[in-house]
């Protein structure tokens, strides 16, 4: 039975051809689904929207440009390179979204969409404001300490932002992007995965948990899990690349990275991203200089060891019966 499903994303231009392999994988595993995407972004241009907009109504979908100001955002809110500001922007969702959308799966951008997420998204919240996977993150900085400390004993779980399934027709009657920032602000924006953090500091008590080895699976934590790109292509629903990429040379690439480019071939951006990602491992020196530090510390550890040993030496000689001394 056909059924609608909307779906926010948020990205800059250095994103839109990632998204598009993103946006493929979602369309291309909900054929009979009429998938509304609603993307927040402040610097695409008319063509590439265009071009999300041919992508789904190849599918039978639709995509609606959602223009977010980023003067509207205070300029203490911490950004990095890998933490752009338009994480902020699913912030903005209960005010920038039309007021008949009820419901609506927010999905990082580096994520593979690899089964029919129906049955997730039709799920029975019952009273709660959102449907979370737990991150694998360990709360080991002080800021979070802080920050969760005293939530720990009462069973808080630190939950990741990349795929939230939003009540929004709830959330709306008492949170808004204004009740965020004052939040960011009361934490004097002291924060380690910023927006992330505030939802978790917001919501931990109103989420309900789904199986994030299905949901939410981290491609890098399966791969050290020793899972295969078999396993993760069978059962994992939502491929999360969270921190390194399959098409980035700054890491040691795994097989489950060929699902990544399994949507990628679907794409006409398919072999300019080949190229791209041969270019970048011919010039990119990252995983040369991560190979020379770790030799350089295996030196350095031997000679430790070495060191050692003839002290223990030294020691065994003193206090050995035969000894002279």
């Amino acid at each position: 039975m056909k059924y609608h499903m909307n779906v926010a994303i948020s990205l800059n231009q250095n994103y839109f051809i990632y998204t598009y392999v993103m946006l493929t994988s979602l369309f291309a595993n909900h054929r009979e689904t009429e998938i509304t995407v609603y993307v927040l972004h402040s610097e695409l241009t008319q063509e590439q929207m265009e071009e999300f907009q041919r992508l789904a109504q190849a599918y039978g979908g639709n995509v609606v440009s959602v223009f977010v100001d980023r003067a509207k955002l205070c300029a203490q809110l911490p950004t990095t390179a890998e933490w752009t500001i338009e994480m902020y922007y699913r912030l903005m969702m209960p005010d920038l979204l039309p007021s008949d959308v009820e419901r609506i799966l927010y999905l990082d951008v580096d994520i593979i969409v690899n089964k029919d997420l129906g049955a997730f998204y039709r799920q029975d919240l019952g009273d709660k404001l959102f449907c979370v996977c737990k991150d694998v993150t360990e709360l080991k900085y002080e800021v979070w300490q802080q920050m969760f400390g005293p939530f720990l004993q009462h069973g808080f779980a630190y939950f990741n932002s990349g795929v939230m399934l939003w009540n929004l027709r709830e959330i709306r009657r008492q949170y808004n992007f204004a009740y965020y920032m004052r939040v960011a602000k009361e934490l004097d924006y002291k924060l380690v995965a910023p927006d992330q953090d505030i939802l978790n500091y917001c919501h931990w008590q109103q989420v309900k948990y789904a199986n994030a080895a299905e949901f939410n699976q981290f491609a890098r934590v399966a791969h050290n899990a020793g899972k295969s790109y078999e396993d993760v292509r069978e059962h994992v629903a939502i491929l999360h690349f969270a921190g390194t990429k399959p098409w980035g040379a700054d890491n040691a690439h795994f097989d489950i990275e060929k699902i990544w480019w399994d949507y990628a071939r679907m794409t006409p951006y398919y072999g300019q991203l080949c190229e791209m990602f041969v270019e970048r491992t011919m010039t990119d020196a990252s995983m040369e200089k991560t190979l020379r530090d770790l030799l350089s510390n295996i030196a350095t550890l031997e000679q430790n060891l070495s060191d050692s040993l003839q002290l223990n030496q030294r020691l065994l000689e003193m206090i050995s019966p035969n000894s002279t001394s």
